[in-house]
């Protein structure tokens, strides 16, 4: 824990360094201009990327027979994302506290839950790469050299990442191993909900391999279920990328939507990666640097992007640390 929270503190002081860089005058000016009508538009468009997500997920639910209202999804998504954003790398964190969630007393269902979180999380691929491909190719007509190689980057990280989970799911020793090392994490992340319970729930876990394999073939199969949580995928994307847009408006210093499509495809793999949880200061670094590639002025790019996260990762971290 310790080692995190430093972590933490030191990604916050890249963060302050950042806005130090681009003129502390400057940017709180720039934040003194905010134009609140686009800003509540931005922090919507946040809300309804989490509302989505909620939706998406309860498609997998429901179709793996795990009947739950749309606020506990909710809730299991929200404590999910904070657990994701004080993860290191590939920020994985989030699923088993999702599962954890969603499964708490009902012994039964955490195979199957657990299914429908990495089918969740394997969907989400679809979109991402379409995403990119698109981005690449305004990068690509653009010539902007700096953003077609961290492209190319998150594309081949977005793969080895979509490769290595398709692996986990489908072979059983890897994802027993795999779930035993996601039970670790959580009893470092919640140690006094698991203190003493940890080999129980560690059996049901074992217990529900084959419920996992059975009903992640199944979400597989189903074109219904396919389509309607790729459709939610789709949306879920726009209002992400809306938002940052509806940032920059409210700024007073508006981009084109293919422009934020560029650095937000370009930057996704490489706050993945980073070794700081939620890649702290890193995202903000290294958005701020591509935003400076579209020819920003660096207080622009800086104050956009800091406020971009602070509604995005601050603020649904915040919530899902107070609900955890």
């Amino acid at each position: 824990m310790q080692k995190r929270m430093g972590l933490i503190a030191f990604g916050i002081i890249v963060i302050f360094a950042l806005i130090w860089w681009a003129g502390v005058d400057e940017t709180i000016s720039i934040v003194r201009s905010t134009n609140w009508k686009y800003l509540s538009l931005a922090i919507l468009m946040q809300a309804l990327a989490v509302i989505t997500w909620a939706l998406r997920w309860r498609v997998f639910l429901n179709r793996a027979n795990v009947r739950e209202s749309l606020s506990r999804v909710l809730v299991a998504v929200l404590v999910g994302i904070f657990v994701n954003n004080i993860t290191p790398g590939a920020r994985a964190g989030g699923e088993p506290a999702r599962m954890y969630v969603v499964s708490r007393g009902k012994d039964e269902i955490y195979g199957r839950t657990f299914a429908t979180v990495m089918a969740d999380r394997i969907l989400d691929a679809i979109p991402v790469m379409l995403f990119t491909f698109v981005a690449f190719k305004y990068a690509l007509d653009l010539k902007i050299h700096v953003i077609l190689l961290i492209l190319s980057i998150s594309t081949l990280v977005l793969l080895l990442i979509l490769g290595i989970s398709l692996l986990f799911s489908f072979n059983e020793r890897l994802a027993k191993g795999l779930l035993s090392r996601l039970l670790s994490l959580l009893k470092r992340v919640f140690p006094h909900k698991f203190a003493g319970v940890e080999e129980k729930i560690e059996k049901k876990f074992e217990r529900g391999i084959m419920d996992f394999r059975k009903t992640l073939i199944d979400l597989s199969k189903d074109k219904v279920v396919f389509f309607k949580t790729l459709f939610y995928s789709l949306f879920l994307w726009v209002v992400m990328m809306l938002r940052t847009f509806f940032v920059f408006m409210s700024i007073g210093h508006p981009l084109k939507i293919y422009e934020v499509l560029m650095v937000q495809m370009a930057g996704i793999a490489l706050g993945m990666i980073s070794i700081l949880p939620g890649g702290i200061g890193i995202t903000e670094g290294v958005n701020s640097a591509l935003y400076l590639s579209l020819s920003l002025d660096k207080g622009v790019a800086v104050t956009a992007t800091v406020v971009d996260r602070f509604i995005s990762f601050w603020l649904p971290t915040i919530v899902g640390g107070a609900i955890s």
